[in-house]
């Protein structure tokens, strides 16, 4: 009879281990948004323009990174905020690197490259912040 214990309590235990080697091993996969989700935030951007990253600033912190960007316009598809070629923007977000189940994380950008960019502008700031998470700064089809 206690081998019979020790034989399911051994069963069990493999079982829980292959159920946890599993689940953790799939959740990564279901973190991510679904491109429709993140095409509806590029959608309903105040902003859609198209910048060169002129200068990127970053500060590291524990769970990630602050990044504050200055961008030059250099062509806008849809501005809010009446942005147009030539302007000079600041855009600040916070880089994840935690690595945590949720959207994808905010890229941070090359300096000299140009990139689309899905904004927004909150009344009173003096910057623009990311509209589309992780897929502000590329278009999904």
């Amino acid at each position: 009879m206690k081998e019979d214990s020790k034989l399911r309590f051994n069963i069990r235990i493999t079982f829980l281990s292959i159920t946890i080697a599993l689940v953790i091993s799939v959740q990564p996969g279901l973190a991510e948004l679904p491109p429709h989700a993140y095409k509806e935030m590029q959608e309903s951007a105040p902003e859609y323009i198209d910048i060169v990253v002129l200068k990127v600033k970053t500060e590291k912190l524990t769970d990630g990174v602050k990044v504050e960007m200055e961008a030059k316009v250099t062509g806008a598809k849809r501005s809010e905020s009446n942005l147009k070629a030539g302007d000079t923007i600041v855009i600040r977000y916070f880089h994840d690197t935690r690595g945590l189940i949720g959207p994808a994380p905010i890229p941070i950008l090359d300096e000299g490259k140009s990139y689309p960019a899905f904004l927004v502008k909150e009344d009173g700031n003096d910057f623009y912040e990311p509209a589309a998470m992780g897929r502000s700064f590329s278009v999904v089809d």
